[in-house]
């Protein structure tokens, strides 16, 4: 006979494994600590990749410019800005990078945590049914 509900769980966790399960249960075998940490070390290198980037294309874009104008120019002043946008660029992103990670994590360990209670549950209907089954074995063995 089929348990309804026992298939209904196992269709939600089938359906969890699926959609998110995969992401929450990789984010889930790190620490809090670890998880930030990784992120916001990819995040570092990231950031500043495409800081010099975007950086190498505005002077690429305005190197006639540059090179015209390069002796009235301050330079130690144009350096401190580099070096300031550098600075406020990568703080915006670890914030962001922060935030949102740190919300992820905890949205995973909340997933991960309904979702193992959901195969404990599982788990129980399974010891159930062999109970009953072994149950039902031995009255058929006492009958002999």
């Amino acid at each position: 006979m089929l348990d309804e509900k026992k298939i209904r769980l196992m269709t939600e966790l089938a359906k969890y494994e699926k959609q998110h399960g995969k992401e929450d249960l990789r984010i889930a075998r790190y620490y809090r600590s670890d998880y930030l940490g990784l992120s916001l070390f990819k995040n570092f290198f990231l950031a500043s990749i495409g800081y010099l980037v975007i950086l190498g294309l505005i002077c690429s874009y305005f190197m006639a410019d540059l090179l015209e104008n390069i002796h009235r120019m301050n330079i130690l002043l144009m350096g401190v800005a580099v070096i300031g946008g550098y600075i406020i660029t990568l703080t915006v992103y670890s914030v962001v990078t922060y935030t949102m990670h740190s919300l992820r994590y905890s949205r995973s360990q909340r997933s991960v945590k309904e979702y193992q209670q959901k195969l404990k549950q599982l788990e129980e209907y399974y010891e159930k049914e062999d109970l009953l089954k072994n149950q039902k074995q031995e009255s058929r063995r006492n009958h002999l």
